[in-house]
C-alpha cells in the first residue's frame, strides 16, 4: 500500500503536464487569445454587436457563458441584414442563429477537409478546404481562431442558412420531379411511437391514453435513412423528363425485340430506379469504376450520366442531378424468346432473305399435338420447323441459317412478321426441340460456334420449353435447355443470325431436325 501511495501522485503529475502541454499548443496557434468567456468576448468586439443582439433576442446568448466548450461562427454587422431575408418567421430565425453554434472547440488545427460538425439546431455544417481557405458551408473563414476561455470564435464571410435533409429536399420538390418524389413518399407509413409517447390518463374502458408521438417509416430508410441528420448519403435525382425519356427508350426497345411493354415491366423498371439512386455514403469518385447503391444495384457512370460538376449540398449528404438514365438489360429483360414455326408467316418470295437452307431436302411446319395447361387456361399446339437432310451418311450436313423474327399484326388484321433486334451484350442462349430421338446439333450465332455436337435428346431440359423458369406450377413457357453464352456485338440494337446444323445421329435414324424455340437471357454482365 505504501508503494501505491507514491505512485498515484506521480501519475497525476504526469497527466497535468500532458494537459498543460495540449492547452499550451492550443493557445500557441495563430489568432487572438482571450481569458474572457465567449459571450463577454463577443460583446467587447463592436463588429459583432448585431450578431450578439440577435443571440440575446432569441435566448441563445446565455449558452456562451455556460460551463461548456463551444465553437461560434460569428458574422460581422454588415452581414446581419441578410437574416431578415433568410428567415420567414421567428422560428426560422432562431434555427439560423443556432446553426452558428456547436459543441466542442474546433480551432484551426481541427478544421479538416470534409469534417461535419453538428450544430445547436440539429443540422450539420460541412467544412471544406481549398488551399489556405477554409470554407464553412457556403461561407469562408475571414478571421479565425479567436480563442476564448470556453471555446473559439471564427468570423465567417456571410450568414449561414441551414442545409435541409435529402428527405426534406425531396418533399419540397416541384412538379418537374413529381414522379420520383411521389413514388418515394407513397412508401411512407406513419407509425405510433410508444417509447416516446407520454401516458396522460386512462379511458373509461381502462386503456391508457397518450400524448401521442408518431414517426414516419419508409423501407428506403432501412438502407439509406434520408431523414436522419446522422446519415451522410448520396442521391442521384432524376427529373420527370429524364424518367420519361428512359421509359420511351424502353418501350422502343421492347418493340424492336417483339415484346409488348406491359405495366409489370414498368414496375420492374421503376423499382430499379428507386433502388439505384440512393447510396449509404457520399459519392465523390466517378472515375474508379462501377458504383453500388445502398440496395445493391449497380450504377455504371459511363452509361448512367449525372452532372458531377455540380451537386446540391444537403445537411446529411449531397444530391446529383441525373442527365440520362438507362434501365440495365439484365434488370428489365427477363427473356427475349421467339419460335421457329414463325417461318410460316414469311411470304415465300421473302424467305430466302431470312432463311438459308444448306443440304436440306425438305422443310415444313410440323404439328406435334396439343399442349394443355388448365390451371392457367392455356391450350395450344406444339409446332416445330422440321427440316431434313437427304441422307445422314452422305457427309452433307443439313443446316438452317436464319434471322430470328417475331409476329406482328398487320393493318388488315392478318398476321405478319418483323425482324427481331436485340440490345448488344452478353446473353445465355437457351433452346428447345421435339427432343425424342432428335439428332445431335451444332449451334452458331453470327457464324460463331456456341455448342458443337450438342445432345438434345433428353426431354429434360430439351423437350420444347417445358423446363427452366417456367410459369410457376406448370411446364409452360420456360427457357428450355442451356446452349451456351453468346455475345451480341455492336453499339446499338441489331438483328443477328442463328444457325442449327446436323451433327450426327443419336437414337434416331433420320437426319430430321425439329427446333421449337430460342431464348436469349441477359447475363449479369449485360448492362
Amino acid at each position: 500500500m505504501k508503494k501505491l501511495f507514491y505512485i498515484v501522485p506521480l501519475l497525476v503529475a504526469v497527466l497535468l503536464v500532458g494537459c498543460e502541454k495540449k492547452w499550451d499548443d492550443h493557445y500557441e496557434q495563430p489568432g487572438t487569445v482571450s481569458d474572457l468567456d465567449l459571450l463577454t468576448y463577443l460583446k467587447n468586439q463592436p463588429q459583432y454587436s448585431e450578431f450578439v443582439a440577435k443571440l440575446e433576442e432569441y435566448g441563445l446568448a446565455e449558452e456562451l457563458q455556460r460551463d461548456q466548450n463551444l465553437t461560434v461562427w460569428a458574422v460581422s454587422n454588415d452581414q446581419m441584414a441578410a437574416l431578415e431575408d433568410m428567415a420567414a418567421d421567428e422560428r426560422e430565425a432562431e434555427s439560423i442563429l443556432s446553426f452558428h453554434i456547436n459543441s466542442l472547440v474546433y480551432d484551426n488545427t481541427k478544421l479538416k477537409d470534409g469534417l461535419r460538425v453538428m450544430t445547436f439546431n440539429g443540422k450539420y455544417i460541412t467544412i471544406t478546404k481549398d488551399g489556405d481557405l477554409i470554407h464553412v458551408g457556403d461561407a469562408t473563414i475571414v478571421e479565425g481562431n479567436q480563442l476564448c476561455k470556453n471555446g473559439v470564435v471564427h468570423e465567417i464571410s456571410q450568414l449561414l442558412k441551414p442545409d435541409i435533409s435529402i428527405y426534406d429536399y425531396l418533399l419540397a420538390l416541384g412538379d418537374d420531379y413529381s414522379i420520383i418524389r411521389d413514388s418515394v413518399l407513397a412508401m411512407n407509413d406513419t407509425i405510433f411511437d410508444l417509447e416516446n409517447s407520454i401516458p396522460i390518463g386512462v379511458d373509461p374502458t381502462g386503456n391508457t391514453l397518450y400524448d401521442s408521438v408518431y414517426v414516419i417509416s419508409n423501407p428506403i430508410f432501412d438502407k439509406a435513412n434520408i431523414r436522419s441528420e446522422f446519415s451522410n448519403l448520396t442521391m442521384f435525382l432524376p427529373s420527370n423528363e429524364v424518367i420519361k425519356a428512359c421509359f420511351d427508350d424502353l418501350a422502343m426497345l421492347y418493340t424492336q425485340f417483339g415484346k409488348e411493354f406491359l405495366p409489370e415491366d414498368s414496375l420492374v423498371a421503376f423499382t430499379w430506379i428507386k433502388e439505384a439512386v440512393f447510396y449509404d455514403h457520399v459519392v465523390d469518385d466517378f472515375e474508379s469504376g462501377d458504383l453500388t447503391s445502398a440496395f445493391g444495384r449497380v450504377w455504371k457512370p459511363e452509361i448512367q450520366l449525372v452532372n458531377t460538376a455540380n451537386y446540391t449540398r444537403m445537411s446529411n449528404g449531397r444530391i446529383y442531378e441525373i442527365t440520362k438514365m438507362k434501365i440495365p438489360n439484365n434488370v428489365h429483360i427477363r427473356m427475349i424468346k421467339q419460335y421457329f414455326h414463325y417461318w410460316q408467316y414469311v411470304p415465300e418470295e421473302e424467305r430466302d432473305e431470312l432463311f438459308t437452307l444448306t443440304n436440306v431436302s425438305d422443310i415444313a411446319i410440323k404439328d406435334n399435338g396439343v399442349a394443355s395447361f388448365p390451371s392457367i387456361g392455356v391450350e395450344f399446339n406444339y409446332l416445330v420447323l422440321n427440316f431434313r437432310g437427304a441422307d445422314p451418311n452422305d457427309g452433307l450436313d443439313a443446316r438452317l441459317d436464319f434471322t430470328p423474327i417475331s409476329l406482328e399484326r398487320q393493318e388488315d388484321g392478318s398476321m405478319g412478321y418483323k425482324v427481331v433486334e436485340v440490345p448488344p451484350g452478353e446473353y445465355n442462349l437457351y433452346m428447345g426441340f421435339r427432343s425424342s430421338a432428335h439428332p445431335f446439333v451444332n449451334i452458331y450465332v453470327d457464324d460463331k460456334p456456341v455448342a458443337m455436337g450438342l445432345n438434345v435428346e433428353p426431354s429434360n431440359p430439351w423437350n420444347y420449353d417445358r423446363t427452366t423458369n417456367t410459369v410457376p406450377g406448370t411446364k409452360y413457357d420456360g427457357w428450355g435447355g442451356l446452349v451456351g453464352p453468346v455475345m451480341i456485338d455492336g453499339d446499338g440494337v441489331r438483328s443477328f443470325k442463328l444457325s442449327v446444323e446436323f451433327a450426327g445421329l443419336g437414337k434416331g435414324t433420320n437426319e430430321s431436325l425439329e427446333p421449337y424455340h430460342w431464348a436469349l437471357i441477359p447475363t449479369e454482365n449485360n448492362y
